[in-house]
């Protein structure tokens, strides 16, 4: 068996819960509404399934936010129009199922009959559940659900109550079908804090089949909380209120058990029942009127006090935050440089279900991309164990399992490298691609050398004024002999191919940069000798040749001699007294700096200072499907995004026409989710504004980086010695002032 590196133990968070949907009818349809109750019911966890109309509103954000707190997979078209229907799934950015093709193959199948997660439907202890009548009230159908066992199991089933007042109590105990299809299935983290959203009891009355009344509850109770409730929310028929035998009673008892009062006591809601007919039903059961139009909490008075209600009064922030569904438990994982097995440690519920959405979080999956790709990544050496692609749900993996699965309990998941991630990311969105030029460059610096010294005062300053300038040079010599004859990057091509011919330039600490002391400029060039990047040695300035010559420090020796013509001299000196050390570029290095390379790896370490566990390509190639051809400068994985973007040595290069324009559209053609934009001085806001607009209308993070990222000692630095300048020039004047 091969060898594998083992990377620690971790921990990993598990969360079980069937796959859910949203249903979708024709407006006003009480068949359709119906049709969805039936199916909801049939399902584990159905009773948190939305039922929404097909209305001309339907599309609106607030449906839209209620679909995405409910985490729903799919949507169900019941009745609605066809073409309504894929609208509106398209809008949702929901796949789209006919509610009699729900047997076939789709992330909606992951789920059970609710019998398999809980054994109270079916058996001896069935006839204490209700079911409501398919024919009989709205209300009815709405709160109990129509449910329908297994052949084998249909004489121990839930019952249908003599008398629809039955499902009242019912409601209240969790007595009803639906309600017992939530067996072992919670949301175990919400975004709200539990105290100050606790909610006054909700109850609905609506006429006996008021549709609008039935859809506000269904959909209401579908977010509501279903851990640590106490009668949230109750449908009544536009009776029952004022017929409740000790309703009042009733919510005390509730209240004791929570030892919390949120007053008003009851809100009552109704689209069907004049406001009137609600205050006399409240008054009849010994409520008083709160004309409070705020939720207040306070602790149970020790003497009871008259409860209080209010009427429609807006309660949807008890339902519509975001939170984690499903129950959760946390295993132990060992992680190894490869396939890592470990067996799961599903939640505990009542019984196993048939099938359900296995939701893991953790440590090994931190800094990682949520991206299609690296789902399969984690998931493929498990193929065995599901039969439906894994993706990402937020920060969690979602997978898709039957259970118990092949080897069950054991899980099998390959936590790739970064390094690992990055070109299969490339791979998805690209018909080929390779390094770039200055890519490869900047790919061994970073293999031979810690980038992050590029960070330090006037190293990137030092290293670009020691620069042999080829490139440019050369450039601008070819457009003085033939002005406007060769392109662009045919000139920079003949550059790389014959601009290296030129000795390459060094200088001493003394005079490698104009307004910088020889102190401030030692320890960055030093700095660049440890890295490898510069060399240290003496100048000779040939008397006999002519030529001025660098001797690398190891090669010099006690007597000067010219390496050109071999004649005596003397090495160079500063200010005519000891010996001066110079400072050279490494011949590869100093190609580096020529091509732009410098500002792609300032970008790479400024990068990595902020995130160490990210990973970068300084420079790719990369041909699209259609044959289009790009360059980005940098493309990576920054803490757990995909990263793309530009690396300029000058801001105004950005200002060229549709230049961010182009540079975002290529980090969205990538699948980025964050764009860089970098320049080694500072951007203009007029730049800054444009990129933010171009990527708000890509769907892109927008992250800047230019000279107070890049470089944020120097304007420290910048400071401190045009203060000692002034200081000087202060004292020479003084001086020069004294008789």
């Amino acid at each position: 068996m091969e060898h594998q590196e083992y990377l620690g133990h971790r921990l990993i968070e598990v969360a079980l819960l069937p796959a859910r949907v949203v249903y979708l009818i024709a407006e006003g349809s009480t068949s359709g509404f119906r049709a969805a109750v039936r199916a909801a019911t049939q399902r584990w966890g159905g009773m948190t399934e939305p039922i929404i109309e097909a209305s001309t509103d339907a599309d609106t954000v607030a449906a839209a936010e209620l679909i995405r707190v409910a985490d729903v997979q799919a949507l169900v078209n019941v009745n609605a129009d066809p073409g309504r229907a894929r609208e509106l799934a398209d809008f949702w950015n929901l796949p789209l199922v006919a509610l009699d093709a729900m047997g076939s193959t789709g992330i909606w199948q992951f789920t059970s009959r609710p019998e398999a997660a809980c054994h109270n439907l079916i058996g001896p202890a069935a006839d204490t559940c209700f079911r409501a009548d398919p024919e009989g009230p709205l209300w009815a159908v709405a709160v109990a659900g129509i449910y329908h066992a297994p052949d084998e199991a249909a004489y121990q089933s839930p019952v249908i109550p003599a008398q629809d007042t039955l499902l009242g109590a019912a409601q209240s105990t969790g007595a009803t079908a639906l309600q017992q299809g939530m067996a072992g299935f919670q949301e175990h983290q919400r975004s709200s804090q539990s105290v100050h959203d606790e909610l006054p009891i909700v109850v609905v009355v609506a006429r006996p089949d008021s549709l609008p009344d039935v859809l506000w509850f269904w959909n209401a109770r579908a977010l509501r909380l279903h851990v640590h409730t106490e009668m949230p929310l109750l449908l009544f028929p536009d009776d029952a209120p004022k017929n409740w035998t000790n309703f009042a009673r009733d919510i005390r008892l509730a209240q004791v058990h929570s030892g919390l009062r949120v007053q008003p006591d009851v809100v009552f809601i109704s689209q069907s029942v004049a406001e009137d007919d609600l205050h006399e039903a409240a008054h009849q059961a010994g409520l008083v009127a709160s004309f409070d139009h705020e939720i207040r909490h306070s602790r149970l008075a020790e003497a009871p006090e008259p409860l209080t209600y209010a009427i429609n009064l807006d309660v949807s922030s008890g339902w519509l935050f975001d939170r984690r569904w499903g129950a959760m438990k946390r295993s132990g994982f060992h992680q190894f440089a490869g396939p890592s097995r470990f067996d799961v440690k599903l939640p505990v519920t009542l019984q196993h279900p048939a099938a359900g959405l296995l939701r893991l979080a953790g440590e090994p999956f931190n800094g990682l991309p949520k991206h299609p790709v690296v789902a399969r990544m984690i998931t493929e050496q498990g193929r065995g164990q599901i039969r439906f692609p894994a993706s990402w749900h937020g920060d969690q993996l979602q997978m898709p399992v039957s259970l118990p699965w092949l080897d069950w309990p054991r899980l099998t998941l390959t936590i790739p490298k970064l390094v690992e991630v990055v070109p299969r990311l490339l791979n998805e969105t690209t018909n080929r691609f390779e390094l770039s030029t200055p890519g490869k460059i900047g790919v061994t610096i970073s293999q031979q050398s810690d980038v992050g010294a590029l960070l330090d005062l006037l190293v990137v300053e030092s290293l670009t004024a020691l620069k042999t300038e080829r490139t440019e040079h050369f450039i601008k010599a070819l457009d003085h002999r033939i002005p406007g004859r060769i392109l662009l990057e045919d000139a920079k091509e003949l550059a790389r191919e014959f601009g290296g011919r030129m000795d390459r330039k060094f200088r001493s600490a003394t005079n490698a940069l104009n307004n910088w002391r020889p102190q401030q400029v030692t320890p960055a060039l030093e700095r660049a000798c440890e890295q490898g990047w510069a060399e240290r040695g003496l100048g000779l300035d040939c008397e006999q040749c002519k030529l001025n010559s660098f001797i690398p420090l190891q090669a010099s020796t006690g007597q000067a001699v010219c390496p050109a013509c071999s004649a005596p001299d003397r090495y160079g000196r500063d200010n005519g007294k000891s010996v001066e050390i110079m400072y050279r570029l490494n011949g590869f290095i100093d190609r580096a700096v020529d091509n732009g390379v410098l500002t792609h790896l300032l970008v790479v370490a400024a990068l990595k200072e902020r995130a160490p566990d990210s990973h970068f390509l300084p420079g790719v190639d990369v041909v699209f499907g259609d044959g289009d051809t790009k360059e980005v400068d940098i493309f990576g994985v920054y803490k757990g995004k995909v990263l793309a973007g530009e690396a300029k040595v000058s801001a105004s290069e950005f200002a060229k026409e549709g230049q961010i324009r182009r540079d975002v559209e290529l980090s969205h053609r990538l699948k980025a989710d964050v764009h860089v934009m970098a320049a080694i001085d500072i951007i203009p806001d007029p730049l800054l504004e444009e990129a933010r607009e171009h990527c708000r209308m890509a769907g892109l993070e927008l992250l800047v980086l230019h000279e107070p990222d890049l470089r944020p000692r120097l304007a420290e630095a910048r400071t401190e010695r045009d203060r000692q300048a002034e200081a000087q020039a202060r004292a020479q004047q003084s001086r020069r002032r004294r008789p």
